[in-house]
């Protein structure tokens, strides 16, 4: 029997759908979530508004068509030399694991580009001599805003949610760029480093954690 005969797949377990971007507000959301509905209620939720945002939470808006790209990755041992030789002892174990994600928000307003390019101060000044209008300091500071991270996903034919939550979430700037074209719309490059938590026991998602809707 060919092993194919043997797998069985169903609908439900394929996701697809546009991404939504969220991050916490360090001043105001400081522990992390655990469960799916502390990011965002789903579509039939017990109570409440469906696919209402939990306080503390910065919406970014959706990405585009792209998605998200998460990288993960480990440094592997090459092995402990033992009389004069290289043996086999450990080698090819993880030393060091890697986590980053890449992707493009649509909406490029002033709030986007403050938390994906690390910038300053947002400013708004009121009617008044001048048109009303917003501000925002490029400064050049010299630490990054750490943030949680939660990329939500609804499969459009299901309507289940699926939330990657990430505990630690740094903007990588250098190389990041907008393309201002007169005829294309104009997305924001965005690039995070994913660090791990080491204040968190191993087995309780140092990076952070995967909710999926049943």
């Amino acid at each position: 029997m060919a092993l194919i005969d043997n797998i069985d797949v169903t609908r439900s377990k394929i996701y697809k759908g546009t991404g939504r971007f969220v991050v916490s507000d360090p001043d105001t959301l400081t522990s992390f979530p655990g469960r799916l509905e502390s990011v965002m209620l789903p579509s039939a939720p017990v109570s409440g508004t469906a696919y209402e945002l939990q306080a503390g939470w910065i919406d970014l808006g959706p990405t585009t068509e792209d998605g998200l790209k998460l990288m993960r990755g480990a440094d592997l041992g090459e092995g402990i030399p033992v009389d004069q030789r290289q043996t086999n002892l450990d080698a090819g174990e993880p030393e060091d694991w890697s986590m980053s994600a890449e992707f493009t928000l649509l909406h490029t307003h002033l709030t986007n580009i403050k938390i994906a390019w690390e910038g300053g101060t947002l400013r708004n000044h009121a009617l008044g001599t001048t048109v009303a209008q917003s501000a925002l300091d490029l400064d050049a500071p010299t630490v990054f805003t750490e943030r949680m991270a939660a990329f939500i996903q609804e499969d459009p034919s299901t309507t289940k949610l699926r939330v990657f939550c990430f505990r630690q979430a740094i903007p990588e700037v250098d190389g990041s760029e907008m393309n201002v074209q007169s005829t294309t719309e104009t997305g924001l490059p965005t690039k995070l480093r994913l660090n791990a938590d080491e204040t968190i026991s191993a087995g309780s998602g140092q990076f952070g954690v995967i909710y999926q809707e049943d």
